[in-house]
């Protein structure tokens, strides 16, 4: 049995992804046949899909080096259809001590609402639209991905990084450096005595 849960930051139940009826495919890469849940609220099917990167995808500390993994549900509601899913992608990252390369899935979940492009009563957010009964996942997983990206990998919570003196990775080896703890633009003052 599979099952998906929302963040705790959600408060909504764990969703059986068993208990849908039918998997939704896509019509293209990225793009999803949602002719039969438009208007029909109440109506969902079941998300298992192996996406490819997006080729503009800009990430300053990261590369995707694999399909992105997207596993959920769409939902028709009445105010369009909504996308709950759990968005898994490969990253190739650098340790932010030792710089050693690192490959990592990191697992984000996703809950976005889209409009029918032609609803005037909607508040359309660029992307998270569809028309003609296809929905388009590419803004859904640059949004979800972008900020699910660590700030910070590390190789081991113990990684000892690279000597700031001569750029050996101490965890390695041992250099013969001396750190430094003094900064040199006080110097002047080590020789200063106060009075007791």
């Amino acid at each position: 049995m599979l099952e998906w849960r929302l963040p705790a930051s959600r408060a909504c139940a764990a969703v059986r992804l068993d208990s849908y009826p039918m998997l939704m495919t896509a019509v293209d890469d990225r793009i999803l046949n949602v002719a039969d849940l438009i208007d029909r609220p109440g109506a969902s099917r079941r998300l298992d899909l192996l996406l490819t990167a997006l080729d503009d995808l800009q990430l300053q500390l990261a590369e995707v080096t694999g399909p992105l993994e997207l596993s959920g549900v769409v939902e028709s509601v009445v105010d369009g259809l909504l996308v709950r899913a759990t968005l898994t992608a490969p990253l190739r990252m650098s340790c932010a001590r030792c710089l050693v390369a690192l490959t990592e899935p990191v697992e984000t979940d996703v809950v976005e609402l889209f409009a029918a492009a032609d609803d005037p009563h909607a508040e359309l957010e660029p992307g998270y639209t569809y028309a003609n009964g296809v929905l388009d996942l590419d803004a859904l997983l640059r949004d979800a991905l972008v900020p699910a990206v660590p700030l910070r990998s590390l190789c081991t919570e113990d990684c000892r990084g690279l000597c700031p003196e001569c750029g050996s990775d101490r965890n390695e080896s041992v250099c013969g450096c001396m750190e430094n703890t003094t900064d040199s633009r006080w110097a002047a003052l080590e020789g200063l005595r106060l009075p007791d």
